[in-house]
């Protein structure tokens, strides 16, 4: 009985010593005691870009810098997933500060819904996070699980209507940018109003289901389609616009069918937009193309 006595005497002896002399240590003793639940890392869904770009990566291991960080919640979104979570590296002294930074950031966060397929962009991203470096994302997407469905049935549609084996990559998405233009009226109530709600031609549910769209719904419905094409592609987007990047024969070219859709008698050009080169783009000096070079490096 004095040896039991004599062992829990040591250990209360140690414990103490720990506490005094490690406080920091035993609250996070204390804390992944307790905590000590399994964490939920997100998996890749269909829709899944397994590609990385020049701005951004997928990364999956515990952020270690700022930059890794951006990257872990460019893979999370990129899975499609709805929620996961996440942990700084121990030795990431700036996290907490940098989680903080990112989450109030909605500028660099939307750019990243350029990136992933449009079905797993997000209309609103949330963190919550402690002071140990462990995170949680939730994300709410723009496109509902219906919407999704109704979209892909009609993409299979005209995928099956206006596509053959015998195309080239060229005449593929010629193809589909005519068919956009051909079915899509602009949605000028929306274009002199955001939040008129007569058509989601934001999105390409108004483009595909509506019949209307501006240029983020064109330029979502293209991508969709380049996607379903497995065609690289994504999109480009500045204070006032959004159109689409496209790799075709290893070559970054800018497709804008927003704007090769004849909206007035004035603009009847349906191919000044047509996957032209940056050089030809800039040339054409619209005022309305213009771009962050440390972003989109593909486009030049």
């Amino acid at each position: 009985m004095k040896y039991v006595i004599l062992f829990f005497g040591i250990i209360s002896i140690l414990l103490v010593t720990f506490i005094n002399f490690y406080p920091e240590e035993f609250k996070k003793t204390v804390y992944n005691i307790f905590n000590n639940q399994e964490y939920i890392l997100a998996s890749p869904n269909e829709y899944f870009i397994d590609k990385n770009f020049k701005y951004i990566n997928n990364y999956t291991d515990d952020p270690k810098n700022k930059e890794e960080l951006l990257e872990y919640i460019y893979y999370v979104l990129n899975t499609g997933s709805e929620y996961a979570d996440g942990e700084c590296d121990k030795k990431y002294k700036n996290c907490l500060n940098d989680l903080q930074i990112l989450a109030n950031d909605e500028t660099t966060l939307s750019i990243l819904n350029n990136f992933v397929h449009p079905f797993n962009s997000f209309s609103q991203i949330t963190f919550t996070y402690n002071e140990y470096g462990k995170f949680s994302i939730i994300i709410e997407h723009i496109y509902s699980e219906e919407e999704i469905a109704k979209i892909n049935y009609v993409v299979e549609d005209i995928i099956k209507n206006e596509i053959t084996d015998k195309m080239t990559t060229t005449e593929k998405i010629k193809s589909i940018h005519d068919y956009i233009i051909n079915n899509t009226k602009y949605d000028e109530l929306k274009s002199k109003n955001i939040q008129d709600d007569t058509y989601k031609s934001n999105t390409a549910y108004g483009v595909f289901i509506e019949g209307y769209g501006i240029c983020s719904g064109y330029s979502d419905a293209m991508s969709i389609l380049l996607n379903k094409l497995n065609i690289e592609n994504y999109k480009i987007s500045n204070n006032n616009h959004i159109w689409n990047l496209v790799n075709v024969n290893d070559v970054w070219v800018h497709l804008d069918a927003t704007w090769d859709d004849p909206v007035s008698k004035i603009n009847q050009n349906r191919d000044t937009y047509f996957l032209i080169s940056n050089d030809a783009l800039e040339a054409l000096d619209d005022k309305t193309h213009s771009y962050n070079k440390n972003i989109y490096f593909e486009a030049y």
